[in-house]
């Protein structure tokens, strides 16, 4: 029997959240920056990508702080954590790094990525999740079903005895006496069979 799993797991410790705003007029540009053409999808439907993407920018502006060694190391050393409603990054690294760049922000030193202003810069408690637990049982038909499509997927014939083989590999712990009989078998294969 597994051990008992945790009642709540932290996930994302160690994480800070920047939220964005996007950037207004040219008082906000960067001089010398150019312009970048207006997107030929809503972002809605790039939503997936464009997270990584924005942080990638971020990590890039703020690798140029030559002059600042503790803030472009932090920056080097954080990663992608994830990206919500459009205007909040996550992002995760050791504690010094996040220091460091609370302290950039403190000091007004951190760059947005483009097309973006950073709004606020916070710290992310961390968040826990309660572990849902899977049952013991899974149920013969099932089982059959996941047997036969991964055989299938294999592009082997799925008969009774290779069916009975099957299933023996792929559940060794149980051995041969959990196998259904043949009547059950038929019983069940009947039942799911499409017409």
């Amino acid at each position: 029997m597994p051990g008992k799993m945790e009642k709540f797991l932290q996930i994302a410790p160690h994480s800070l959240a920047i939220v964005l705003g996007p950037a207004e007029g040219p008082a906000r540009e960067r001089p010398g920056a150019a312009r970048p053409a207006p997107p030929a999808q809503p972002r809605q439907l790039a939503r997936h990508h464009i997270g990584y993407e924005i942080f990638a920018d971020f990590k890039a502006e703020n690798m140029q702080h030559f002059w600042n060694k503790k803030v472009t190391a932090a920056v080097a050393e954080t990663f992608f954590l994830g990206w919500i409603d459009e205007q909040v990054l996550l992002i995760q690294g050791k504690e010094e790094h996040l220091e460091a760049l609370r302290e950039g922000w403190t000091r007004r030193a951190l760059r947005p990525p483009s097309g973006f202003h950073i709004r606020c810069l916070g710290d992310v408690s961390p968040i826990s999740m309660s572990p849902i637990s899977q049952s013991q049982f899974i149920p013969l038909g099932e089982i059959l079903c996941l047997a036969i499509s991964a055989m299938n997927s294999a592009r082997k014939p799925v008969t009774q005895e290779a069916l009975m083989e099957h299933l023996t590999t792929c559940f060794p712990v149980l051995g041969r006496a959990w196998l259904p009989t043949h009547q059950a078998l038929l019983k069940v294969t009947v039942v799911r069979t499409p017409l």
